[in-house]
């Protein structure tokens, strides 16, 4: 899991805009800081957004459905990695669940583990 996804970025936008900031370059900036992701990237993302009817006064999940919907926010976010250990991806927020990905498949979302194909139950 070393692309940026809807469903964290749909998070990321959701986390910015109940903090109060607007829907924008500067707020995505400010949480794709772990991302690598240079400027005409994030003003492409903003279009896109905007293209898509992304806006401070949609709820998380119609956010991420509203990404998911859209090819050419999809395709955008194919093309961004994170920063440092490709193979370890977390999302840390001061609302609802923080997600970690340790790149084998294994997703902690909040206290709740889901292994990689190949585990036993209980062996996450």
């Amino acid at each position: 899991m070393d692309i940026l996804t809807a469903a964290i970025l749909s998070g990321l936008i959701y986390d910015g805009v109940k903090a109060g900031a607007t829907m924008g370059v500067e707020m995505l900036k400010l949480k794709l800081q772990g991302w690598i992701i240079d400027d005409a990237q994030i003003n492409l993302m903003a279009e896109r957004l905007k293209e898509a009817g992304i806006n401070e006064d949609l709820a998380p999940h119609a956010i991420e459905r509203k990404i998911t919907e859209s090819q050419p926010l999809l395709d955008l976010l194919q093309q961004i990695r994170a920063l440092g250990d490709e193979t370890c991806v977390s999302q840390v927020s001061t609302v609802g669940h923080n997600i970690h990905s340790s790149g084998s498949g294994n997703i902690s979302v909040g206290n709740i583990s889901v292994g990689s194909v190949g585990t036993k139950n209980g062996d996450n």
